[in-house]
């Protein structure tokens, strides 16, 4: 389950001193509810804070105000952020962003890897999700 309750985020614009110039506030109240299985699509026009939404769902960001939890844990007890990162991915939109590797292969045995999947099982559970999914030929 995903539920959050009055989450915010601010980024702070900095000069090139490191001063900040400009509070500004992409996430302001959100309050969502998902029951475990469902499906949801974020909808929003550019800069309306569907990506930092998304990056809070796997604590790549934390709230500067209110709560989220994913499964029950709260995303801002750092305690937390590895099992949080376990359960909710995030693939980016644009390939360069991708934090891992430039070969299909690697990107795909990233997380079972670090989930500590052993290394035969991980080539093998790549290969069939290559092949399952057509990906194969581009491995």
């Amino acid at each position: 389950m995903i539920e959050s309750e009055k989450l915010a985020h601010e980024y702070a614009r900095r000069d090139e001193n490191g001063d900040v110039t400009e509070i500004v506030r992409a996430l302001d109240g959100v309050d969502v509810k998902v029951k475990e299985g469902s499906f949801v699509a974020v909808l929003g026009a550019n800069g309306s804070g569907k990506s930092t939404f998304a990056r809070h769902l796997n604590g790549l960001l934390f709230p500067t105000e209110g709560t989220l939890y994913i499964g029950g844990m709260d995303t801002s007890d750092s305690e937390n952020t590895l099992a949080v990162r376990q359960t909710a991915g995030m693939v980016f939109q644009n390939p360069d962003n991708q934090i891992i590797a430039n070969i299909v292969e690697e990107d795909v045995g990233f997380g079972p890897e670090n989930m500590g999947v052993p290394t035969n099982e991980i080539l093998k559970r790549v290969e069939e999700s290559l092949k399952e999914t057509g990906m194969y030929s581009y491995r």
